[in-house]
């Protein structure tokens, strides 16, 4: 007696139709029609699918569902209440892949957060490796003075501490600084210094000279 998978697989022949020309009018993959005319259940776990796909592929081969299915049924035993057989069934090709079900919902919620940790993490360690960031605006360097008086604006990441010449600098709320000095006539060096929360520092250094004459 032959199987399943041999009557579909010659009712196809006889049409000289290829897998492929089936899953185009049919839009069930090639290789679950493969599977269906192998005989190889155990790429199709589900039974309404198997159920459905045989009714679909006899119809379309103008042979008689209802037929094919009862050589299936005669030919392997199952559960009618029983929806698991062996893995590998597909899905109809416009069928969405990925489906909201509260498992996937509750992996995605969980990825999620997993996600914002490493960032978060991530983002901490950087901040303890790195020395933080440290811009000086004015002065130039090499800037040369008329007067002994200066201004030297700045800035640098919020939560660190600024030090010019060893003097404690205020910053504001983005971490901008300003604050003006007085220089000795001559070549002054300035040293400005930013210090991070986990004690990583940055120095940066301004050479500004002072000439009344200039």
């Amino acid at each position: 007696m032959r199987t399943v998978g041999e009557i579909l697989k010659k009712a196809r022949l006889e049409k000289r139709l290829t897998l492929d020309e089936v899953e185009n009018q049919i839009k069930i993959r090639k290789k679950y029609l493969a599977a269906l005319e192998d005989n190889a259940w155990v790429k199709l776990p589900s039974l309404p699918y198997i159920k459905g796909f045989l009714r679909n592929y006899s119809k379309f081969l103008e042979l008689k569902p209802e037929e094919i299915v009862a050589v299936f049924r005669r030919q392997y035993e199952y559960d009618e209440d029983d929806d698991i057989l062996p893995e590998g069934i597909s899905k109809p090709l416009n069928e969405p892949v990925f489906r909201f079900t509260p498992q996937n919902i509750t992996i995605i919620i969980f990825a999620s957060f997993l996600l914002l940790f490493f960032i978060y993490l991530s983002f901490q360690l950087k901040a303890y490796v790195s020395p933080p960031n440290l811009v000086i605006d004015k002065p130039q360097e090499g800037e040369i003075l008329k007067n002994g008086r200066i201004e030297i604006v700045g800035k640098t990441d919020h939560d660190a501490v600024v030090e010019i010449n060893n003097k404690r600098i205020a910053l504001n709320d983005n971490g901008g600084f300003s604050s003006s000095f007085t220089l000795e006539e001559g070549v002054n060096t300035i040293v400005i210094e930013s210090i991070s929360k986990f004690g990583k520092k940055k120095t940066l250094t301004r050479t500004v000279s002072v000439d009344p004459a200039d």
